[in-house]
């Protein structure tokens, strides 16, 4: 490959899908009987050739290029709008979505594979296609039949696109401090007014209409979350036969002059200048942040999936120039006048540096497409007791997800420029673009802290704790099947210390309530978080680990490999070489990526305040 080009992983997104989670067993449920082993691989093979040459190519000149204003309406670069199509034409950007309106349907796992290449090959790009599926979902969960077949269809096409608008001007991450307001006209109809920002995708000229979901407070409702509703507000006015009206008095202020994602339009709005902004109410009065949860969670996970495409399309970029780029002599020939220059891959710290990135993108991987299988698994279902169990194991995993993936990916993306050295921080090379476009993302739907805040006090003490305790349950069940493992023993022992650390920590909480109240339990909820999705992560890893392992062992029976020729066949045979370096990087996730994280417990368990005490 080209140090500029797109490689989407596909062995390693194959191997999570068909050989670790055995995605195909879904199509016993009606719901995936279309979905058998080969159109699930034929859907990931021609996703991923998609994404590598028809996406990608655009990322470079549609960062350049941005968005602009023209008329008061947003124009994105004009290298999306054929991707964009194509997109939707070929059941891309909806294969997840209902095929009651048009979507393919497919498991959210799979996906989570196409977003993977979608979103490394041109997150700005991506965004659109997220967002308007989001969007359309509520509209499906909560619309009444006119609402669905206004706009459903329409959204999963891509002829309309949609957004969420919760942030306003003076409320930032307080939502619930909104003051857009809805005065009932009749009905369910509503007129809107007021201003929202770092409105995602919030204008532009892709689809022939943006259909806005809005949190606004009707006169009279209590103040907070609890007195929002949440609408349904068009940019252009759709008339009963289908056809496009009227404005609706939507007006685009601005577009964000921002670090990164220069292609999607992050918007200013202002509903209702002129006094003609009509909205339809979702579900009930009052209800509205529950039902924007929906959504925010859908978001949270697509976001995630932004980590996990950047960091994965930096890794495989940096590989790719380590290996090409000769610098400097072999450490082992120091001294050596006429050693050759080697390629930097051969430096021990650019190793290092490297297999560090490929373990934690590996890891990131096992989290999400782990946490997408249990959603998949969860809408299946006949048994109420397990789906309970997977549903509490979804909840506590969504902010581990957004939340690690996001920072780890930008923790990639950052080791990918510093092997890069001097051209990564310049634009003839992606890795630039990759870390700027990748920051946003710990700012999501919720900011790392927000995620932490959610883990720690909410998803930890729901139910008298019952999903932190779900979880542990899976660990230990994990642990006492396979701490005898002939290989992977010592590795099930190093993660059994970290997670009996981290379950100290979530009990050492209750002792910090005590004694700082709520303010010093929450000092670390942060760093808690970090420890818990690692030990998490490596969780999932580990069932990936036995996998590998029982591949390589069936590999060495079936073709009489003795242990003085594994060596050699491992070389020769391409599978087998997966298999061992699986292996290989999970010994390292474990042995060193991990236990760095444990040092987040230090201050947990020392109960150490002085973050509170100290004169800022």
């Amino acid at each position: 490959m080209s140090t500029t080009d797109l490689v989407v992983d596909a062995q390693d997104i194959e191997f999570c899908l068909f050989e670790w989670l055995q995605i195909d067993q879904l199509q016993q449920f009606q719901k995936y009987e279309a979905f058998d082993a080969e159109t699930l691989g034929l859907l990931v093979t021609e996703g991923v050739k998609f994404s590598e040459e028809v996406i990608a190519p655009t990322n470079r000149e549609a960062d350049r290029a941005g968005c602009s204003v023209v008329d008061g309406h947003a124009k994105v670069p004009e290298c999306l709008h054929s991707p964009y199509e194509q997109a939707y034409q070929l059941g891309w950007a909806a294969i997840t979505a209902s095929q009651e309106f048009g979507g393919q349907g497919a498991p959210e796992a799979i996906g989570l594979a196409l977003s993977e290449g979608i979103l490394g090959g041109n997150l700005a790009l991506g965004m659109y296609f997220g967002l308007t599926q989001g969007a359309m979902e509520l509209i499906e969960s909560f619309g009444d039949d006119e609402l669905q077949q206004t706009y459903c269809a329409r959204m999963t096409s891509g002829e309309f696109t949609g957004t969420m608008c919760l942030s306003e001007p003076q409320a930032g991450s307080d939502v619930g401090a909104a003051r857009t307001s809805a005065e009932h006209v009749e009905g369910m109809k509503y007129k809107i007014k007021g201003s929202k920002c770092w409105i995602s995708s919030g204008d532009n000229d892709l689809g022939s209409n943006v259909i806005h979901t809005v949190l606004a407070r009707v006169e009279g409702d209590p103040v907070g979350t609890k007195g929002l509703s949440l609408f349904v507000v068009p940019k252009i006015k759709v008339n009963e036969d289908g056809s496009l009206g009227e404005p609706n008095d939507v007006n685009l202020v601005s577009i964000e002059d921002k670090m990164g994602i220069k292609a999607s339009a992050t918007a200013v709005l202002s509903f209702g200048d002129n006094d003609n902004c009509y909205g339809h109410m979702l579900g009930q009065r009052g209800d509205g942040m529950r039902m924007m949860f929906q959504m925010m969670n859908t978001e949270r996970i697509m976001v995630a999936g932004m980590g996990l495409g950047i960091a994965s399309a930096a890794y495989q970029n940096a590989l790719a120039y380590a290996r090409e780029r000769i610098q400097g002599n072999h450490i082992d020939s120091h001294g050596q006048d006429d050693a050759p220059s080697v390629a930097i891959i051969e430096h021990p710290d650019v190793r290092y540096s490297l297999t560090s990135m490929k373990a934690r993108v590996e890891a990131i991987r096992a989290l999400l497409y782990g946490a997408c299988f249990i959603e998949d698994k969860m809408h299946v279902t006949e048994d109420a007791e397990e789906r309970q169990e997977l549903d509490d194991l979804f909840q506590i995993l969504t902010p581990m997800c957004k939340g690690w993936a996001c920072e780890t990916g930008l923790d990639i993306a950052r080791a990918g420029m510093q092997i890069l050295g001097g051209v990564g921080f310049t634009k003839d090379y992606p890795m630039e673009q990759y870390y700027r476009d990748l920051r946003i993302s710990a700012i999501y739907e919720g900011t790392t802290g927000i995620q932490a805040l959610d883990l720690v006090g909410r998803k930890m003490t729901t139910a008298n704790g019952r999903l932190f305790m779900t979880i542990l349950g899976k660990f230990g069940q994990l642990y006492e099947a396979n701490k005898g493992h002939p290989r992977l023993g010592p590795l099930f022992a190093r993660w059994k210390e970290a997670y009996d650390k981290m379950t100290e920590c979530g009990m050492t909480f209750t002792e910090m309530i005590k004694e700082r109240g709520l303010s010093g339990a929450v000092l670390y909820a942060t760093p808690f978080m970090f420890l818990f999705s690692t030990v998490t992560a490596a969780y999932f890893f580990l069932k990936q680990g036995l996998i590998a392992d029982q591949g390589l062992e069936q590999l060495k029976a079936d073709n009489s490999v003795s242990e003085q020729g594994l060596a050699k066949f491992i070389e020769e045979n391409g599978k087998a070489r997966f298999y061992d370096t699986k292996l290989k990087t999970l010994d390292f996730f474990i042995n060193i990526t991990l236990t760095r994280y444990q040092a987040y417990a230090v201050p947990i368990l020392d109960r150490n305040y002085t973050a509170l005490d100290i004169a800022l």
